[in-house]
């Protein structure tokens, strides 16, 4: 399959700035900013300074305000400064960071637990709504503006991967980290098959925008009015297959029990909402698919390529979560005969 780019958004060069020295700003913090890893400064009353980025985060965060707007960090510019180190053999080097706008709106993390089932229910939707609007932009690759590798969280660390042109060269790509990771050739062989051979419905595999780390941690929520304010940390977001969002929060080790259940309700919803306009689309078509019979097609299709990356990213049978679909008839694993 050969990919066509109808409405794919290139984010602009982003501006640049060479500082000497890192000046004396205050540390931006709160419960839900990390300590360890990236640093975070006050840059200014309406802007933030994270040090410890690098293009491909300013990239990925200025390509999703592009598409979803004011809810996503406006990236001001990229700065780069010279990395100190304290030992003297060592030769000092530079260090990137982003000056971001700061988003308004309390961290659902913190939020969650005081909210009533209608009012998660509010924030849900506007959740699906958002994820349906930025996924109606297709591109024509699978990886990064400029036809840059993606990158993925794996239990080795972050992997990269070269960007792909096709269906079939995403297909090799993942093979490719399905036989690295493997226990053995029979399980390769099977899962290979299903990587290959499974489809859903329509385009359930165009490329589009995927954050990749929907945590509570990452959404800020107006606790008002129940509108997100912010979606937050696009290091790890690539242009991938419209079922990626899905696999990324089974596979999530970083998310609470909890809300992974709430995220992947969201995303069944998302697909329901896509499944349905793509059935209003067909209406005029030989062969209709009924909208439920696509949706149950179309999931399917998604766990089943659980089961690929669930090895290709080097889990086992040991990482529990993994095997969890957040339906609440589940309880057992699935997919675990492969």
């Amino acid at each position: 399959m050969t990919l066509h780019d109808e409405s794919s958004q290139e984010p602009e060069q982003l501006p640049r700035e060479n500082w000497a020295f890192l000046p004396s700003l205050p540390l931006f913090s709160g419960p839900t900013v990390p300590k360890v890893g990236r640093q975070f400064f006050t840059h200014s009353p309406s802007t933030i300074l994270k040090l410890g980025t690098d293009d491909g985060e300013g990239k990925m965060t200025a390509l999703a305000h592009s598409i979803l707007g004011p809810c996503v960090p406006r990236v001001i510019c990229v700065i780069t400064l010279p990395r100190i180190t304290s030992d003297a053999l060592t030769p000092n080097r530079t260090q990137q960071g982003l000056i971001l706008t700061h988003q308004p709106g309390t961290p659902l993390v913190e939020l969650w637990p005081s909210l009533t089932p209608l009012q998660r229910q509010t924030i849900k939707a506007e959740l699906c709504r958002l994820l349906v609007r930025m996924r109606t932009h297709h591109f024509s690759y699978y990886g990064r503006p400029t036809r840059q590798p993606y990158l993925l969280f794996s239990e080795f660390g972050i992997e990269t991967y070269v960007c792909c042109a096709s269906r079939s060269e995403w297909d090799d790509s993942r093979v490719r980290a399905l036989q690295a990771s493997a226990p053995d050739a029979e399980r390769a062989v099977a899962l290979e098959r299903v990587q290959r051979d499974t489809t859903g419905a329509g385009d359930w595999d165009r490329p589009v925008l995927s954050h990749g780390d929907l945590s509570d941690r990452n959404i800020l929520v107006d606790p008002c009015t129940l509108a997100v304010t912010g979606f937050l940390d696009w290091e790890m977001a690539n242009i991938m297959p419209a079922y990626f969002e899905y696999v990324a929060a089974r596979l999530s080790g970083g998310h609470q029990p909890e809300w992974r259940r709430e995220l992947l309700d969201v995303l069944r919803s998302v697909l329901r909402c896509e499944c349905d306009a793509g059935r209003q689309e067909d209406l005029d078509a030989v062969n209709v698919d009924d909208g439920e019979e696509r949706y149950r097609r179309t999931l399917a299709a998604w766990d089943a390529v659980v089961d690929v990356e669930r090895i290709a990213q080097g889990y086992d049978n040991d990482c529990e979560w993994t095997f969890e679909t957040g339906l609440p008839d589940v309880s057992q694993k699935t997919g675990s005969a492969l």
